[in-house]
């Protein structure tokens, strides 16, 4: 996370200062709402304000990758809120009794005609101060310039540049405490999502599943994009397990090898068909996944955002999709010997139709060879399910610590 610079403006460049020592707060500090009505006075907050977003603006222009909203990340950056900070930084470097004194001095003709000249000088440039003060009267200017070199005023300037490191530090951390509690508010919209989709299908219950978040802008383009790539990604994914999941309920494999389906007509055509509808399903929902996947990869490469940051995605999403298709590998591996066990089952089963009796709940054969045959793949077949079990648990596990891991970003 970078922090934005922010171009400060120093009121009054070129005035002779009282010599000081700059930095070092004063034992007889101004009241915040006293510093508060002056910083309103003089226009500070306003410029400060105006500073801010030409600063962005103009970053926006230098380095598109960076790009941030403008409107989006001056949002906290109100008039009001910036006086309050600045003013609390400044009330350091003022004395109460100068503080007192600008009170009644600023509102006064020559304080509000050096006011009005010291905006320019903020907001445009020496230039355009100049060319106000020129229009003053010969006593308006007498009466400004003896007013910008009393000890009064001149207390003013002296907060303005003692306050100056503080003020750039704490503003540079108010950008970025704003900005991350931004990005943790989107963060958190999607790890919520993440943990509601594991939730439902650990329990195979959607009824209370919401997907119709949307997650708030932090005004970084980059990262806002992404997000959204990324729950809209998430989203559809759980859909498809989801779905996937009803599917298969449909099938009702369990009961693709019931003694009674084992020894009937019927049921052997239908635990066929199952098996067939099975592998296409399978087929079916890694076809839907590789396209998901295909579809965010590319959308995320078309970001326009930092090389350092690019890497790092590019990083992250290859290791997770060598994950991915680990695991994949190896369920599928699993379920095609599941699979082909079934078929043999059914297989026998037909082959040997008439001679496979059903009575008192299980199935009788006629010679020992196919009664070895059967529990022998039986057997296996419960080795094939036990596997899957435990991947699926190995799967769970890895995705709840991901999610616990992008919680604590």
């Amino acid at each position: 996370m970078f922090v934005y610079r922010f171009l400060m403006v120093l009121l009054l460049a070129g005035m002779t200062l009282i010599a000081g020592a700059a930095g070092i707060p004063i034992s007889n500090p101004a009241k915040v709402e006293d510093m508060q009505q002056i910083v309103h006075i003089i226009g500070f907050d306003q410029s400060i304000q105006t500073a801010i977003r030409r600063d962005v603006e103009n970053t926006n222009t230098a380095k598109p990758e960076a790009y941030l909203d403008v409107e989006v990340f001056m949002r906290p950056f109100t008039v009001d809120a910036i006086n309050l900070h600045v003013s609390t930084v400044m009330a350091k470097y003022l004395s109460n009794d100068y503080a007192q004194k600008l009170l009644k001095e600023l509102p006064k003709p020559a304080g509000r005609n050096s006011t009005r000249i010291a905006q320019f000088e903020m907001n445009q440039n020496m230039d355009a101060a100049r060319r106000e003060f020129k229009k003053l009267s010969p006593a308006d200017q007498k009466s400004v310039n003896e007013f910008r070199i009393s000890p009064t005023y001149l207390s003013l300037l002296n907060a303005l540049t003692n306050s100056l490191e503080e003020r750039k530090e704490m503003l540079g951390n108010w950008s970025r405490d704003e900005l991350q509690g931004r990005i943790h508010s989107a963060r958190k919209v999607i790890a919520e999502l993440m943990e509601r989709g594991l939730k439902a299908e650990k329990e195979e219950n959607t009824d209370n599943l919401n997907l119709s978040d949307r997650i708030p802008l932090t005004g970084l383009r980059s990262f806002d994009q992404e997000s959204r790539l990324t729950l809209n990604y998430l989203r559809a994914n759980l859909k498809q397990n989801l779905q996937f999941s009803e599917e298969l309920k449909t099938l009702q494999l369990d009961k693709l090898l019931l003694p009674l389906s084992l020894t009937t007509r019927q049921g052997l055509e239908n635990s066929n068909l199952s098996i067939l509808a099975t592998e296409t399903m399978f087929d079916n929902n890694s076809k839907r996944f590789d396209s998901l996947r295909a579809a965010y990869t590319t959308a995320l490469e078309k970001i326009v955002m930092p090389a350092q940051k690019r890497e790092e995605l590019a990083v992250s999403n290859r290791n997770s999709m060598e994950r991915i298709l680990d695991f994949r590998l190896r369920r599928n591996e699993h379920l095609r010997t599941y699979i082909e066990l079934v078929k043999q089952i059914l297989s026998l089963c037909e082959n040997r139709f008439g001679k496979i009796k059903f009575e008192a709940n299980s199935l009788i054969f006629d010679n020992d060879q196919d009664m070895n045959q059967y529990n022998a793949m039986i057997k296996q077949i419960d080795v094939e399910i036990q596997a899957l079990h435990e991947l699926d648990k190995e799967d769970w596990d890895y995705r709840n610590r991901s999610l616990e891991t992008f919680k604590k970003k």
